[in-house]
Order: structure tokens, then C-alpha cells, then sequence
């Protein structure tokens, strides 16, 4: 189980009960031992009622002593234990087991017994537990002896250890449904709560289409409603931002075309050189703003799902050297050096080969962008069982490690002046989702990136495809 609520929940649940259940068990065996031992107490002292009675009513003249041995062997005693018959000294006068001659004036419970009152003794003698009540013998309200019942604690005991595992018994039944019944609770407040978790982070991501089901009309459940309308009113803000990006894009497009027309025709008709340099300053950064707003157009249409993608099967391994050759004169120009590593002859996957390649142009157009001169850029292609894997590894400037976290997002610039509009990345990573696929990048400043496509494809090898 993970940490977390769930399990703060079943280990609260579950303590409270097992502390109720000790609680109330305990109580219980407090009072069913008292129960026990108070029963038998109050048999011996009713015996020893009983005797003395028995002694005032039928033995009044003569002694205790002369009357002792005599009184235990005629009165039947309805207990199972030791009797003892002591004078006003302490000492035994009668015993039901032969003992000796013995004196307990020192023990508590004698003491008690005759001074007129009930006393009460438990020890052992080696072997077993032992309850001995002590109960005077009255004359004329005098005391003249005592009458001392000696019983074993043994069947008392195994009784209440027997009704103490009947307990234990309930109670671990108790605690065990308890456990079931707290995961139970647990899970019907923590299994909602990460369906949600997981439709948020899915949200975060840009899914806003998704619905998070409402399964009770409770806190958890307005929660969700609550998520569902936050859902849909990002995804309705994020399409006219779209919409909005699309439709200006468009039309700034008409003037840009005529800005860079004009641009061009009047720089051929003049000669003066600062007006040429302006002119070519103009012609450039329409050019520039045309990139930008492609992009714009690009990212704007992908990321609403209005882009068609056409999968064909194509091979990968043609569809890397050739956009390798593509940039390779600039790469010369730049003094780059350009290879391709590790490359089969051939792997056919299924993509949209525009798109692919779409990508593979923007990751090596960032690769020159940065790359210095005498610097490298490889690219290698690799497969797996599942994955296959193109690598493009440059030798640049790097990425600092606070940017590379939000490198992909839309229109974050890096820091450095070669970069573009911030577009390129994110259309990259709208590119690959299509696919099923992800872009990751890996950096270290002054030693150089690498961009790693991952695409989770069925791969066909079969020799009869002609690129």
C-alpha cells in the first residue's frame, strides 16, 4: 500500500478499534475476574456463616478446642477444600488434612478473623495458586476462634483463561473485519481521488477533453464536477486562442507578401546603398515573420487535432540520410561536420513521413543554430523490441538545466540569440504524440544537446517495401 492517505485512513480506522476492542475486553476480563474470585470468597464466607451458626446454635457449653476435631468430622461442608478450626491464640486445633501443629496468628487473614471480622489471603505453596477466607466463630457476639477455608485458584484460573482466548478470539475476528471494513472505506475516498489526480495530471498535459466521471453526490463528486467544468472552460479558451492565432496569422500573411513584394522591387531600383541595406533589412524580417506565423499556423493546427496525418510505411533509415543530405551544404557553409551513425538498411515503420520529417528538420536546424564551426552533428538510429530511437547529438552550446524543464513549451525562448520564436520544440512534441511517440532532450552548457525521438511503433521488415 502506498504512503498516503489510504493508508492514514486504515491504520487510523484500524487503530481506533483495536484500542476499543483491548478496552472493552479488558473491562470485561477485569469484571469476569472479579466475578469469579468474588463468588468463590462468598461461598467460603457463607460456609463459614454457616458453621459459626451452626457452633452458637447446637455447641454453646464447653470448649472450642474439646469440641473441634469433632464439629469437622459431623459438619458436612458443601466445598471442595482444606478446613481449618483455630483458637483465639492462632493456634490449629482442627485440620482436615494432617499438617502438624501450626500457629498462623501472624497472618492477615487470621488476624481478621479474630478480631471479628472476614480476612482474606492468596499465595501459593509451590504448586498451585491458593484463596484461604478466614471467618470468626461467635459465642454471645465474642469471638472465640476461627474457622480458615483453604481452596485451589487452579480451575478458577483455567476458567478465566479459557473465557479470556473466547474473548481474544472475538476480538481478532472484530479487528480483522475492521481492517477489511476501514480498506473498503479507504479505497471508495482514495480510489476517486487518484482517478481525479489522474485526469488533472492528463489536464496539465493539454487533454482538457477529458471527463472525470461523478459516482456520488458528495464532496469528491463536486470536486470532479468542479475539474470538469474548469476542463471545458480552458479547452473553449484554448480554442478561440487557437482560432485567434490561426485567423491573424492568415491575415497578416497578404501584407506581409506585399511588404516583401515591394521590398524586393525597389531594391532593384535603386542605387543608393542605405536605402538597399533598409530594403534588405525589410526583406529579411518579412521573411522572418512569415516563419514565425507558419509556425503559428502549425502549432495552432495541431494542437486542435485539425491536421490530417497520412501513415504510410516508410523507411525510417532513407528518411534520415535524406533529410541528412538536405542540410548538409548548410552544415558545410557553417563548417559543421554532419554523419550519420549507426544507421540500418533498412527499418519500416509506420508514420507520416511530412511530419517525420518535419520533425528531423527542426532538430537539426537547432543543432546548426547552435553548433559552432569545426563543431559535430551526429545522427544515429536505433531499435528495440519495442522502441525505435533516432538520436541527434550536437556539439553546441547546450542547454542551461533551469531551461531544459520548459524547453518544449510554447513560445519559451532560450537564452541564447540564436533562438527562434520558441515554436519549433513544441511543434516537434505536438508532431510526435500524433505518433505515439515523445521528444526528450538532454544537455550539459559548453559540451552539446541530444534530442531523443522515442516512438513506440510495430516495426516491418519485410524486404518487399521499396521506399
Amino acid at each position: 500500500m502506498k504512503k498516503g492517505i489510504k493508508k492514514r485512513l486504515v491504520w487510523s480506522y484500524l487503530l481506533l478499534i483495536i484500542f476499543t476492542v483491548v478496552l472493552y475486553e479488558s473491562i470485561i476480563l477485569t469484571a469476569l475476574h472479579s466475578y469469579y474470585m468474588g463468588g468463590v470468597k462468598q461461598a467460603l464466607r457463607d460456609q463459614g456463616s454457616m458453621f459459626s451458626t451452626f457452633y452458637e446454635q447446637y455447641f454453646e457449653a464447653g470448649r472450642l478446642e474439646d469440641q473441634a476435631e469433632q464439629l469437622l468430622k459431623q459438619y458436612n461442608f458443601n466445598i471442595a477444600a482444606q478446613v481449618q478450626m483455630i483458637d483465639v491464640d492462632g493456634s490449629v486445633i482442627a485440620n482436615t488434612i494432617e499438617q502438624g501443629p501450626l500457629n498462623l496468628s501472624t497472618l492477615e487473614d487470621v488476624k481478621a478473623g479474630l478480631n471479628g471480622t472476614t480476612g482474606y489471603w492468596t499465595g501459593d505453596n509451590g504448586s498451585e495458586r491458593l484463596l484461604a477466607v478466614t471467618q470468626p466463630i461467635f459465642v454471645q457476639n465474642e469471638p472465640i476462634g476461627t474457622i480458615r477455608f483453604i481452596t485451589s485458584l487452579d480451575y478458577l484460573q483455567s476458567v478465566f483463561l479459557k473465557n479470556t482466548l473466547h474473548l481474544a478470539g472475538i476480538g481478532a475476528i472484530v479487528i480483522l473485519l475492521a481492517a477489511l471494513m476501514s480498506y473498503f472505506v479507504a479505497s471508495t475516498i482514495t480510489k476517486p481521488i487518484s482517478e481525479i489526480t489522474g485526469a488533472a495530471l492528463q489536464m496539465a498535459s493539454g487533454k482538457f477533453t477529458i471527463i472525470i466521471p461523478k459516482k456520488k453526490d458528495d464532496e469528491i463528486g463536486k470536486l470532479a464536477e468542479t475539474l470538469n467544468f474548469m476542463a471545458r472552460e480552458v479547452e473553449k479558451h484554448e480554442q478561440l486562442k487557437n482560432e485567434f492565432i490561426a485567423s491573424i496569422s492568415h491575415e497578416l500573411r497578404t501584407p506581409l507578401t506585399s511588404v516583401k513584394g515591394w521590398a524586393v522591387t525597389l531594391h532593384s531600383m535603386t542605387d543608393d546603398e542605405m536605402f538597399k541595406e533598409g530594403l534588405e533589412i525589410i526583406s529579411n524580417e518579412s521573411d522572418r515573420l512569415n516563419v514565425m506565423l507558419g509556425d503559428l499556423l502549425d502549432l495552432s493546427s495541431l494542437s486542435t487535432g485539425k491536421v490530417e496525418y497520412k501513415f504510410t510505411l516508410v523507411d525510417l533509415p532513407k528518411l534520415v540520410e535524406e533529410v541528412a543530405g538536405q542540410l548538409l551544404p548548410r552544415a558545410k557553409r557553417q563548417q559543421v561536420e554532419l554523419i550519420t551513425l549507426s544507421i540500418p538498411e533498412q527499418l519500416i515503420v509506420r508514420l507520416d513521413r511530412n511530419r517525420m520529417k518535419q520533425v528531423l528538420i527542426n532538430l537539426l536546424d537547432n543543432a546548426l543554430k547552435f553548433t559552432p564551426q569545426n563543431g559535430q552533428i551526429t545522427m544515429a538510429l536505433e531499435q528495440t523490441k519495442h522502441l525505435t530511437i533516432i538520436e541527434i547529438t550536437d556539439t553546441g552550446k547546450g542547454i542551461p538545466p533551469e531551461d531544459l524543464p520548459v524547453i518544449k513549451k510554447k513560445f519559451y525562448k532560450g537564452r541564447f540569440r540564436e533562438a527562434g520564436t520558441g515554436l519549433g520544440l513544441a511543434i516537434c512534441q505536438e508532431i510526435l504524440k500524433a505518433h505515439n511517440g515523445n521528444l526528450e532532450l538532454k544537455s550539459e552548457v559548453g559540451k552539446g544537446t541530444k534530442a531523443i525521438i522515442t516512438l513506440q511503433v510495430k516495426k516491418d521488415k519485410s524486404s518487399s517495401f521499396g521506399g
